[in-house]
């Protein structure tokens, strides 16, 4: 044998002898690459293929959103590609692409950047690779942007209608609040639904170079026909979803066997057990039996009162990682005046991140929460946000907002399916001569961190208030001195020793006015320390 091919050969050598170590610490690899730090997961949702004000080019759709992760505390990125059932932005001759380019879409940059030899999914796997960032695709199991926005309706759908839970007369037939005005579910008990859901993985495994798919079930939270009219789901639907998530597993199994590395499957769902099977995610079989490596929980529409202790308690019964998802959804009380809950608020988050961070949670993941070309305020407030959230130790000490989210959307709007836990959230109403209460979770020990507190400030927002109205406060028992303060507003100067350091009871009594009943539209509580003036 020539001296050539004898190195051939030993390197051919080598490589299978790696490759047969590797393989046999396969499940040991997997579980460290499982539990790697993950601080922050930017959950970014793919629209920056057609985000207006870029150029259409490889640079010009980084400068959106990739070019400002570095350096900020983001260790991980979700990036999705999905526009709809069998529609996304990557490249594919086995999936539909998205290139439409009329109404909101015009600037899409999907054609363009193909004619480069790349696309959105491409460029975000080398920026992440150059940072040294996880990167994991991402994708929505059931989305629905296309049951209003007609350009986002696949032709499979067109092709398959019998598998849709409706028809387009159910837009007018039934109101926004009644789930079944959303007609473009897929209804996930036909096989071909699930069939084509483990053909799209497959076809992502084996074309990109991606650290861990992740199923994102809560885009949309509906997956069969009782869920449209609020009913639990059956044993067998449970079962269906089971075996496609059991599928999904073995394809990413395989996809690192062929790759020679750990690939990871992630999944997200719903902040309690019980809704989980309600809504068809039998997310215990999945722990149990080893389907998935981590599981991201909540939509992050109530960021500060999210009951997510138990799962993630039993996540870590399982042996995998459970992240929190927070979302800039759920930074907003919608409809209500002057609330300091608005959105770029970093206190806000800072206070979300650290009840996150006091449930348990093994990191966090920011939803709708975007940075948008260079030097922007939504640049800025991302960057600082992931920031300031990444460590829960370094959280104590600075400024914070804590509040009790509004949820009448989760509740008025159909789509929603029921899915938020709003029943102990507002708008809550309190009869005169009646009292009512509401738990604001605290992350800070403010007893122990008084001398460092400047003020203690608790705001509330009533609907109907009158500046002659009689009320009053207590949190924990400990009577305060509330004032009006803008219109609607109260506001009460709170003493450190009346806080407690996890779940605070707020109790407010209608002792006499002229209305009925008022309704409590919004509760915040801002922590202002000394040291963080001027910070």
């Amino acid at each position: 044998m020539g001296k050539f091919w004898a190195m051939i050969v030993l390197g051919a050598m080598v490589v299978l002898g790696a490759w047969g170590v590797q393989a046999g610490r396969a499940d040991e690899l997997r579980k460290a690459a499982a539990n790697r730090e993950r601080r922050i997961i930017f959950n970014n949702d793919g629209d920056d293929a057609w985000l207006t004000g870029a150029p259409a080019t490889p640079n010009g759709f980084l400068s959106v959103r990739m070019d400002h992760v570095g350096d900020c505390s983001v260790d991980c990125i979700f990036y999705c590609t999905t526009q709809g059932i069998n529609i996304f932005t990557h490249d594919s001759e086995l999936t539909e692409v998205f290139r439409a380019t009329s109404g909101s879409f015009q600037n899409n940059r999907m054609d363009a950047l193909i004619q480069h030899g790349t696309d959105p999914l491409k460029l975000v796997i080398e920026a992440c690779r150059k940072r040294g960032i996880e990167i994991i695709w991402t994708i929505r199991m059931n989305d629905i942007h296309d049951n209003w926005t007609p350009e986002l309706f696949s032709q499979w759908k067109k092709d398959h209608p019998q598998c849709l839970m409706g028809t387009p007369a159910d837009l007018k037939q039934y109101p926004e609040s009644d789930p079944r005005n959303v007609y473009s579910f897929a209804d996930f008990a036909y096989p071909e639904v699930r069939d084509l859901t483990v053909l799209i993985v497959e076809d992502v495994l084996n074309r990109y170079d991606v650290d861990g798919i992740d199923m994102d079930f809560l885009r949309h939270v509906c997956y069969f026909k009782e869920t449209r009219l609020h009913e639990p789901v059956t044993p067998e639907h449970l079962d269906m979803l089971t075996d496609m998530v059991a599928r999904v597993r073995a394809a990413v199994l395989a996809a690192s066997k062929k790759k020679g590395k750990p690939i990871l499957l992630s999944a997200r769902g719903l902040p309690t057990l019980e809704l989980n099977r309600r809504f068809g995610f039998d997310v215990e079989q999945w722990g149990k039996n080893e389907y998935v490596d981590f599981i991201a929980v909540g939509g992050g529409y109530a960021p500060f009162t999210m009951p997510a202790r138990d799962m993630i308690r039993r996540g870590h019964e399982w042996g995998i990682p459970v992240y929190l998802c927070l979302s800039g959804s759920g930074m907003i009380q919608r409809g209500v005046k002057h609330s300091d809950l608005s959105g770029g608020n970093t206190e806000a988050w800072r206070g979300a991140a650290a009840n996150a961070w006091r449930a348990g949670a093994d990191g966090l993941m920011t939803f709708n929460l975007f940075p948008k070309f260079p030097g922007s305020d939504a640049t800025r407030d991302a960057r600082s946000a992931w920031a300031e959230m990444n460590d829960p130790a370094a959280l104590v000490g600075k400024d914070k907002l804590y509040c009790v989210e509004n949820l009448d959307h989760a509740r008025t709007f159909g789509y929603m399916m029921r899915a938020v836990p709003w029943a102990e959230c507002l708008p809550i109403t309190v009869a005169k001569g009646e009292a009512v209460r509401r738990n604001l979770p605290v992350a800070d020990n403010i007893p122990v961190l008084a001398d460092q507190i400047n003020a203690l400030r608790l705001r509330i927002c009533l609907a109907g208030l009158r500046a002659d109205d009689q009320l009053t406060v207590s949190i924990n028992g400990h009577p305060v001195t509330a004032t009006p303060e803008k219109p609607l507003w109260l506001v009460a100067d709170i003493p450190a020793q009346a806080m407690k350091q996890g779940a605070n009871t707020l109790t407010v009594r209608y002792r006499a006015g002229t209305a009925d009943a008022l309704t409590i539209q919004s509760v915040e509580l801002k922590v202002d320390y000394n040291q963080s003036k001027g910070a």
